[in-house]
């Protein structure tokens, strides 16, 4: 005891600077830990910015592209060339107008030939029996006696059904182009896209935001 206080006395600074080298050593190790998961908080935050800035590239990019074909249309109808195209369908209407008597009866007896309209059609059950709407007159194609939700009964908005078809399976034709510009365009090296294969885009899609979960939970593990 009288040795370490002996000790202590003889060398003052070098006891206090031994206890307060270790005093702050272990005050040290805290902070490396802290400045740590702050990087690693940083590193995750700045993850999810470059996932977001990635969709909102590609969303442009969607939207760019899909605006082409609609301004070129535009552009194409307010020059002379489009004038003129216009006065030339002007003048084959008033010929298809006098003639829609004659295709219309064409088309009429056309139906009665045709297997898949009238009332002998095939329906969507087949040989099984069943009670089917008589609304449903087989005039138009693609009629199979399927309406189980009544859509089809009121005869205006049948039409207007009608008209939706076939201006979804125009906008299908149009969906169809741009599943295979973007491929063409990057395996020809004109503009290079974040997924160009248009079947793989949900997929990736949903690998980020699993990757955005983990990188939240690991943070939060971290911050725990």
């Amino acid at each position: 005891m009288v040795m370490a206080l002996a000790v202590a006395v003889v060398h003052p600074q070098a006891s206090f600077s031994a206890s307060s080298s270790s005093f702050f050593a272990h005050q040290r190790v805290p902070r490396i830990l802290l400045s740590k998961s702050r990087s690693n908080s940083s590193n995750s935050t700045s993850l999810p910015a470059s996932i977001c800035k990635a969709s909102w590239q590609e969303l442009a990019g969607v939207v760019i592209f899909s605006a082409i074909p609609f301004t070129a249309v535009k552009a194409i109808a307010n020059s002379p060339l489009g004038e003129s195209l216009q006065r030339r369908l002007e003048e084959r209407k008033k010929l298809a107008v006098q003639q829609s008597s004659k295709f219309k009866a064409l088309a009429q007896k056309a139906r009665k030939e045709s297997f898949w309209y009238g009332e002998e059609r095939p329906r969507w059950l087949g040989p099984i029996s069943y009670q089917y709407p008589t609304y449903l007159s087989g005039e138009l194609p693609g009629d199979y006696g399927f309406d189980v939700a009544g859509l089809a009964e009121d005869p205006v908005a049948f039409q207007r059904y009608f008209n939706f078809e076939i201006l979804h399976a125009r906008w299908a034709m149009l969906a169809a182009l741009g599943a295979l510009i973007p491929e063409v365009l990057d395996l020809s090296g004109v503009f290079h896209f974040i997924e160009p294969v248009w079947w793989r885009v949900g997929y990736s899609k949903l690998k980020a935001s699993i990757l955005t979960l983990s990188l939240h939970q690991s943070s939060r593990d971290i911050r725990v």
